[in-house]
């Protein structure tokens, strides 16, 4: 039976799973990140680490989080399945589907319409499992060189009291999904802290996240979201309540201007479609690393979505 995983039981699993998923950070510090995940004001509900054991063994292990989503524009409950991992003691039992399946009924009784994972294996693996993979694709912005230098555009670092705006902004490009996320200020605020922490609890240097809104009368009229680290740099989520994104652009420009002498120019992005700010060249596209994979519970098969890279579990 699946149970919600605790005390000496979680530590186990973060033992084993700090090697292939520590991030760069000690190991200490990889617990800290994910006990701090679970103590936001969305992750307290949201989100919780289960398995299968067998007394005091973990069998196998994953991260449940239970999404409010738009499918096809309606309200619906989406299961999150992450972390799936079976120590390598416990292997070739078939112990990793049989704790999906257990997620999956769960979720089910739980009101979830669809199932959602990424995978670092390819596709394969799960569609044996009834899962479909959704194609995701990343693009290449360059931001080219001007001459005016950093646009006239009122940037400042974002704060508690923009996330509604930014909550406002983002939910504009869900509304033609198949599937989308419900980004609520305290999910947003749950996907910053994540990231932020990671930055924060690994070796100085290693990764770096900005987070800037556009303000206009007062208010967030735009935002963005950029990372640097081994992945390089890239645009993690941003939005604009222009449909050109037009200040998006601008916000880019004045980030990258802040150092002229730096070279990198260039980040990778996940954008919806149509958003394309003038200001950039998108130069070349290809398919994301983590393959986006999806489970339809008790809705029709989905064949497209919108899901920012923060919204990777």
């Amino acid at each position: 039976m699946m149970e919600i995983l605790g005390g000496a039981l979680l530590d186990q699993v973060l033992d084993d799973t700090y090697p292939p998923w520590g991030e760069g950070l000690t190991r200490r510090a990889y617990g800290q990140w994910n006990a701090a995940q679970t103590k936001t004001a969305w992750g307290r509900e949201h989100l919780h680490r289960v398995g299968l054991i067998e007394g005091d063994d973990v069998l196998v292990s994953a991260k449940r989080y239970l999404f409010d989503g738009l499918v096809e524009g309606r309200p619906e409950k989406v299961l999150g399945i992450g972390a799936v991992f079976t120590p390598e003691r416990r292997r070739g039992r078939q112990l990793a589907p049989q704790l999906i399946e257990a997620m999956l009924a769960d979720g089910q009784a739980r009101g979830c319409t669809i199932a959602v994972l990424f995978s670092e294996i390819g596709a394969s693996y799960y569609e044996r499992l009834g899962f479909t993979a959704i194609p995701r694709t990343l693009v290449t912005i360059d931001i080219p060189r001007t001459r005016r230098g950093a646009p006239g555009t009122m940037v400042r670092a974002v704060t508690p009291a923009d996330l509604p705006q930014i909550a406002s902004i983002s939910m504009a490009y869900a509304k033609d999904a198949g599937v989308a996320l419900d980004r609520t200020p305290e999910f947003i605020e749950f996907s910053l802290t994540r990231r932020r922490l990671r930055a924060g609890l690994g070796p100085s240097g290693l990764r770096t996240l900005e987070v800037f809104v556009a303000e206009e009368g007062y208010r967030a009229a735009a935002y963005i979201v950029v990372s640097r680290g081994p992945e390089g740099v890239v645009l993690e989520e941003c939005g604009d309540r222009d449909p050109r994104g037009s200040r998006i652009g601008a916000m880019l420009e004045a980030l990258v201007e802040r150092d002229p002498s730096c070279p990198d120019r260039t980040l990778r992005a996940w954008l919806p479609p149509g958003l394309h700010p003038p200001q950039v060249q998108l130069v070349n596209a290809a398919p994301a690393p983590e393959v986006m994979m999806v489970r339809s519970l008790s809705c029709t098969p989905l064949t497209h979505s919108v899901w920012w890279s923060t919204d990777i579990f």
